[in-house]
């Protein structure tokens, strides 16, 4: 069975409870690099974090569950500068020309390209790389 790397995180927590809400699902899977990057967290941008390996065949009901919770879980939460439940996930990819920016951004992030999430409001557009949710 072959497996394939949909998500990587450099958070044990979140790492292991989107790993158990696809296992309840039924989605073969398991964390690829958690015990080093939980051992030894400097070594997560070398080796690009752990990584949510699912079977090949599973691939598409997978990341259609891991989505739909994030889009289940953005309703709940406000922007925290104007207060409102508009929020979206924008998954923003940079590309680095030639071999030597390849090289660089291997180095600096575990893989060829940069690859940064963000939420953004849908009525006031304020950008957050983080949200906090109320305890």
């Amino acid at each position: 069975m072959n497996f394939i790397n949909i998500r990587a995180y450099d958070n044990y927590v979140n790492a292991n409870m989107q790993l158990s809400l696809l296992q309840e699902q039924g989605i073969n899977c398991y964390l690829k690099d958690e015990h080093t990057v939980t051992i030894d967290p400097l070594l997560s941008p070398a080796i690009g974090g752990m990584k949510l390996m699912v079977a090949d065949s599973q691939e598409q009901r997978a990341r259609e569950i891991l989505e739909e919770t994030e889009q289940d879980w953005l309703k709940t939460v406000a922007c925290p500068a104007c207060g409102r439940h508009e929020l979206h996930k924008e998954v923003l990819v940079k590309e680095f020309p030639g071999f030597w920016g390849k090289l660089k951004s291997m180095l600096a992030n575990g893989q060829e390209r940069e690859v940064r999430t963000v939420y953004v409001c849908g009525s006031c557009h304020t950008e957050f790389k983080e949200l906090e949710t109320a305890e």
